[in-house]
């Protein structure tokens, strides 16, 4: 690797929505110098001039030697080729999620980054999240046996180049890897096209070598919007909603736990009365909020630092490329269960649990 400057100069490719949300933290970010964003779109240019005062430009290759670090923020199927360009040119590399259209070609990328000693970032967002954060050291310690996600949303007209799988669920398909460490046995999973080529709705469940089970469900085609998680361990229940930050965390008093008091050993007058008293004198629900922050400013933070030398990153390409890789499987399950574009077997085939 070539040495760390203090102040990197970085480059922005791609001028759509989350690309200019980039372009903006990064240019109100003291640490790093935002030399402008690339995008072949006239009208994603005029955009980034006029509401960000930003230079912008139509080809990214144009930055050669002129910047430190690239985020790349264009269509997932552009994903290889710029991330290509950018590490054999000795640019560290924030690429947004998924790291690439194929399994092939997120392989190509994570060998470049090693062969060329560059740093390559997968942009799984939610790990930043503040609710995440506060979450995530007391997962590392517990044992997670099962996990329930749910991510919709309406449709926004945006990441139309890939499907539910990719656009949403990916996000709980990193988390949950990053919480449950054991490799994944079995992929069940179901989809449903509505409006256009791509899954609009999918549901998938995942089974882990060591037990656990985790089932996630995403659609783009849901009249409320919900990111939310619910976490089983050996301790209790963690629920999760990224969107509020809302941490609500449920475990059993201790006699509870240890078995030595049983609801179902009552008295039947008494064991009605149990749902009276069941979160005062048998289970503790403590309800928190995490403390607001922005995740992709956050991100972009812990890219910028460990362009300089200071630190590591989370979500690495290997990481990027092993939620592919289930995100993958659960598309190849969705092809093969997909009889036709009118029938929902999805809430038949997993109602509450995983099919055999």
């Amino acid at each position: 690797m070539t040495s760390q400057p203090t102040r990197p100069r970085i480059g922005v490719i791609g001028g759509g929505h989350l690309g200019r949300i980039h372009a903006k933290l990064a240019a109100a970010n003291s640490n790093c110098e935002l030399i402008g964003v690339a995008d072949p779109s006239g009208d994603s240019r005029c955009l980034v001039e006029s509401q960000l005062n930003l230079p912008a430009i139509s080809d990214y290759r144009q930055w050669s030697g002129a910047i430190d670090g690239a985020v790349i923020a264009a269509p997932t199927f552009l994903h290889h080729e710029i991330g290509s360009w950018c590490l054999r040119q000795g640019i560290h590399t924030l690429i947004e999620k998924p790291i690439a259209s194929s399994l092939q070609e997120a392989n190509e990328l994570v060998h470049l980054a090693k062969s060329h000693q560059c740093i390559l970032q997968v942009g799984h967002v939610e790990r930043f999240n503040p609710a995440w954060l506060q979450v995530q050291p007391q997962l590392a310690v517990q044992s997670v046996r099962f996990i329930e996600a749910a991510r919709e949303g309406t449709y926004t007209g945006r990441s139309t180049d890939i499907g539910i799988v990719m656009d949403l669920m990916i996000h709980d398909i990193d988390l949950v890897l990053s919480a449950i460490h054991s490799p994944v046995e079995r992929v069940h999973a179901y989809g449903w096209s509505v409006l256009g080529e791509h899954e609009d709705f999918a549901t998938a469940c995942l089974q882990f070598r060591n037990g656990a089970i985790a089932q996630l469900r995403a659609s783009r085609i849901s009249p409320v919007a919900k990111r939310q998680m619910q976490v089983y361990t050996e301790e209790g229940l963690i629920e999760i909603d990224f969107g509020s930050g809302a941490i609500t965390r449920t475990t059993p008093h201790l006699d509870v736990a240890d078995g030595s008091r049983q609801a179902d050993l009552l008295p039947p007058e008494l064991r009605a009365k149990v749902k009276d008293s069941l979160f005062t004198d048998w289970l503790t629900k403590l309800e928190t909020k995490a403390v607001p922050g922005n995740a992709i400013e956050s991100e972009q933070k812990e890219f910028f630092n460990a362009i300089r030398g200071s630190g590591q990153v989370t979500v690495t390409g290997e990481r990027g490329y092993q939620a592919l890789e289930i995100a993958t499987s659960i598309l190849n399950q969705i092809a093969m269960n997909r009889p036709s574009r009118s029938i929902i077997p999805a809430a038949a085939m997993f109602g509450n649990t995983c099919a055999a």
